[in-house]
């Protein structure tokens, strides 16, 4: 389940992404999510995720045309009550930030434990049915 920290203000939401780099949360395990667009190139040019609730014009016709609340449906995307959605737009509202701590648990090893370019000598890596290193030059095959 995801975390939620609000913040008042940028130095604030800087330190907050500081101090869960610290304790050993990647760039992708984060969320940062605003009333308005954030212009914070720093963060712009990581993987943290800024998500702003306004969105663009076409966005805010959509709202209009088909009353959307935008920021409820941001917060759909965590399966979060009712109650706490309330209380995270309020604060959103007020111009705070939210910032979103999800733990990837999956793992980003496939390449490495799927493929046998990646298999070592005489080690089968994923306990699969790779053994050992096959490269074209060893195949007794048509070469292409």
């Amino acid at each position: 389940m995801a975390e939620f920290k609000v913040v008042d203000g940028k130095d604030e939401l800087y330190e907050a992404i500081k101090q869960k780099r610290a304790e050993g949360y990647n760039d992708y395990e984060l969320s940062v999510i605003s009333k308005k667009k954030l212009h914070l190139d720093d963060l712009h040019d990581s993987e943290i995720n800024l998500t702003a609730t306004t969105g663009g014009i076409s966005d805010m016709a959509a709202k209009l045309l088909t009353g959307e609340d935008t920021e409820a449906a941001v917060f759909a995307h965590y399966n979060m009550p009712e109650d706490k959605v309330e209380h995270y737009k309020n604060e959103l509202q007020e111009g705070k930030y939210i910032l979103v701590i999800s733990k990837d648990e999956s793992s980003h090893n496939e390449v490495e434990n799927y493929n046998a370019a990646y298999a070592t000598e005489g080690k089968n890596d994923n306990d699969s049915k790779i053994v050992g290193n096959h490269y074209s030059e060893e195949t007794e095959g048509p070469k292409s």
